[in-house]
């Protein structure tokens, strides 16, 4: 039986499906479904329509797969509504390493802008997620200004300049993250002062967590965002992050940083009790944030250790387990 569990845990996304469809099938496809026969000898031209809802969703699958998780745990019509937001930030997320210049990248957030002006005046451009963005914005009325935010954040980081501080890697998670939860509560109606408080700390806490993963990846493109005043107090520079006997100053300035986004954290859930039932599930990547942490402290803060570069498998459940507690 060990073997088909790993199977299970090896698809959480299929998890989630099945046991929000209650589909045995889908729970544990090696064990129950009939495998379906493929013929190579027919080639059809598709028919079927092109459905820019479901390429929102594989949007967010596929490069943004922890909150495409916490995502299938919301109710219908939160659910399609936060696929299309993530999927637009998701968008505009990338714009930075598919240019090889700045100049190009600004060219590309310009197209968004553009086409947030176009979608705003009922003109959207044949765009899969703005065309599902449109619908979103008519349905409800979503300011644009967050929508700006969040082009603004990824504009500020196509220079590839390091954050001046910790509190100015802060603003950028408000502006990268919290915004995105500004537009999901929004979409949903909810407006309390509460839930925009603990929005902006698990963004925060969020976005900090998401800063730390991708040290490696940014640093083997030869860019380190870490805060100057850190780089400045541990004696940090890029040409260290290749060298493994002086990662020691790295991993003080992961733990400090951890521990802003922790406390964040604590703050985030302090405010619990005072929020709506249905906003505890907007706010259930909380959870994906203190795994990640966990993480961390388990390597001594090492960002390149490959635990910390790993997927998540037990994360569906960790969800499945908070959402039926209505926790986060």
């Amino acid at each position: 039986m060990a073997a088909p569990m790993r199977i299970i845990f090896n698809n959480s996304d299929t998890f989630l499906k099945g046991i929000l469809k209650l589909d045995v099938g889908k729970l544990a496809p090696t064990l129950f479904s009939k495998p379906s026969t493929i013929s190579f000898n027919e080639r059809r031209i598709s028919t079927k329509k092109f459905d820019s809802y479901q390429y929102c969703k594989e949007v967010v699958r596929k490069y943004d797969y922890e909150n495409y998780l916490c995502t299938l745990l919301l109710p219908e019509p939160i659910k399609s509504t936060a696929f299309v937001i993530r999927a637009f930030n998701v968008e505009i997320a990338q714009v930075r390493d598919s240019v090889s210049t700045s100049t190009i990248g600004e060219m590309r957030m310009k197209f968004w802008k553009d086409a947030l002006d176009k979608t705003y005046n009922n003109n959207p451009p044949e765009q899969p997620v703005i065309q599902e963005l449109a619908k979103v914005i008519n349905r409800a009325k979503l300011s644009k200004s967050w929508l700006l935010r969040l082009i603004a954040s990824r504009e500020a980081l196509l220079t590839d300049k390091p954050f001046v501080s910790v509190k100015d890697l802060e603003n950028y998670c408000d502006q990268a993250v919290v915004s995105v939860y500004y537009l999901i509560l929004q979409a949903s109606g909810i407006s309390d002062v509460h839930c925009d408080h603990a929005a902006s700390h698990i963004g925060k806490s969020q976005g900090i967590c998401n800063f730390l993963r991708g040290i490696p990846f940014n640093a083997s493109r030869g860019r380190l965002f870490l805060p100057l005043e850190l780089m400045s107090k541990y004696k940090i520079s890029q040409e260290m992050l290749f060298h493994t006997d002086q990662k020691k100053n790295l991993q003080d300035a992961v733990f400090e940083l951890s521990t802003v986004a922790h406390q964040h954290l604590k703050l985030a859930r302090k405010l619990s009790a005072d929020l709506p039932k249905q906003v505890k599930r907007i706010f259930l990547p909380a959870v994906a944030t203190e795994a990640y942490l966990k993480t961390l402290e388990e390597t001594d803060f090492d960002v390149f250790h490959p635990k910390n570069q790993r997927r998540n498998n037990l994360l569906a459940f960790h969800l499945w387990f908070h959402k039926l507690r209505n926790t986060y």
